[in-house]
C-alpha cells in the first residue's frame, strides 16, 4: 500500500467515524518509527491485523514527508 493510498483509507475512516484496520506481519519488529500502535484485533500465523485511529496514521504520515495534508474547510 502506498502513502497516498493509506492517507485515502484514513480520510475515509475519519469520515465515516470509523477506526481503520491494516494487516501487518508478525511479528512486526521492524515497525516505521513513530508509526502509531494499534489495537489488536485478530492474530494469525504470519500476521496480525489491528485497528489505528485513522487521524495519528494521517499525522505521522504527514510527519513523515509521506504526504500533505490540506484542511477542507
Amino acid at each position: 500500500m502506498t502513502p497516498n493510498e493509506m492517507a485515502l483509507r484514513a480520510a475515509i475512516a475519519l469520515q465515516g467515524r470509523t477506526q481503520m484496520s491494516l494487516v501487518v506481519p508478525r511479528p512486526w519488529r521492524n515497525r516505521p518509527s513513530k508509526f502509531p500502535r494499534g489495537e489488536l484485533l485478530c492474530q494469525q500465523a504470519d500476521s496480525d491485523i489491528r485497528s489505528f485511529d485513522p487521524l495519528r496514521v494521517l499525522a505521522w504520515l504527514a510527519a513523515q514527508g509521506l504526504v500533505e495534508v490540506v484542511p477542507v474547510l
